[in-house]
């Protein structure tokens, strides 16, 4: 018999607080989704859902050609370690990994697209981003093996890559490069499913619940703004050059773009005091309220990457809290000046939203897909 190309869908963790919960929840309507697309392309052997959630691998087990593993929810995860586990559990020749969150806004042809580059590409790995991956592939399982896999999906890409194969990422679109794993990042996922997700109806209602309705407000004026001719906008965090080149060409508004702090994570980098933010610094000398009343003065609405900022900062946010700043509670954010910085954005004269990288990256991307304005300034 031989051996098994794989689609595999990871998806699980542990959470405590009510966001958090809101937040997984989606993701779990999200990765059984994103399975039962895999398996309809019709380009793989098999399609797997690991999950440590026991009624999610009861979902996704009952779909016809995917499978479920649970792993045991009591140990300490490693990404590397699960994921060649799983693929000598299957004996895989090679496999497609997506994280629960990732690629959801990829088409029915993009998604085959992607399975088709992993498999055209036998000596290296193909991934959305090298730097800092959430879905990624390899036609040959043991060119993955052979490297010293981490802990986290994202640097598994330039893992192999340092093992010394070659790592090829795909072209980025608004479908690869918005991976949805923050509350902001669901706001916006809810937002554009009726233009861009139509399959996705199933999971709009999961998507906005939880305490959305600060943050709801700023997401309306902030796509508002990305709409108006000539409209101002301020993107800050890791931006990459293809969102640049793709708001150009989707909008008529003019950007204020500060890159900073790219591959945070794949570089460990991303820890409370490791990275060095330019606008971390300026706030912190300016002040929260002032830094935002200079981007008000310039600027129509901003986009603000704060994982960033916080690692700057030196700020030790659970996930709970970090979910809790996108949706501007600052009340439920204990590191005081990560709190004024939320509250500052909140009031700020424009409309500020406040997320991950993603929000920079694909969701910003979407919002602007959704405007129906078009044309390079």
């Amino acid at each position: 018999m031989a051996r098994p190309f794989l689609g595999l869908v990871f998806e699980g963790g542990h959470y405590t607080g009510d966001v958090e919960g809101c937040v997984a929840r989606a993701r779990e309507e999200m990765a059984v989704l994103s399975a039962r697309r895999l398996a309809g392309t019709g380009l793989l052997d098999k399609v797997v859902l690991v999950t440590d959630r026991p009624a999610l691998a009861e979902r996704a087990g009952s779909l016809p050609g995917v499978d479920s593993l649970i792993s045991a929810p009591d140990e300490r995860f490693h990404f590397g370690r699960r994921l060649a586990q799983v693929i000598g559990e299957y004996d895989a020749a090679g496999f497609v990994y997506m994280s629960g969150g990732a690629g959801f806004l990829m088409d029915s042809a993009e998604l085959s697209g992607f399975v088709r580059a992993v498999a055209a590409r036998p000596g290296g790995i193909v991934a959305n981003n090298i730097y800092s991956a959430d879905m990624f592939g390899a036609a040959d399982s043991q060119v993955v093996l052979s490297a010293d896999l981490p802990e986290a999906d994202n640097g598994v890409p330039m893992a192999v890559h340092m093992a010394g194969n070659p790592a090829t990422g795909l072209p980025p679109t608004i479908g690869n490069t918005f991976d949805i794993d923050t509350p902001s990042d669901l706001l916006v996922l809810a937002e554009v499913i009726p233009m861009l997700a139509p399959y996705a109806q199933c999971v709009r209602d999961a998507a906005t619940a939880g305490p959305m309705g600060r943050a709801a407000g700023i997401l309306s004026a902030a796509k508002a703004a990305l709409g108006r001719e000539l409209a101002e906008i301020a993107l800050f965090g890791r931006v990459s050059p293809a969102t640049v080149a793709d708001l150009n060409a989707r909008t008529s508004c003019r950007l204020r773009v500060y890159s900073e702090e790219r591959g945070m994570r794949a570089f460990g980098r991303d820890k409370p005091g490791m990275a060095k933010s330019l606008i971390g610094a300026m706030i912190q000398t300016r002040g929260a309220q002032g830094f935002f009343s200079d981007v008000a003065w310039c600027s129509d609405a901003a986009f603000v990457d704060t994982r960033v900022l916080f690692a700057h900062m030196g700020a030790h946010l659970s996930q709970e809290e970090r979910f809790c700043s996108d949706l501007f509670l600052w009340e439920e954010v204990r590191d005081a000046p990560a709190a004024r910085l939320v509250r500052a954005a909140y009031e700020a004269q424009i409309p500020v939203m406040l997320g991950g990288h993603s929000l920079v990256s694909g969701a910003v991307r979407a919002l602007a897909a959704c405007t129906g304005r078009s044309g390079v300034v």
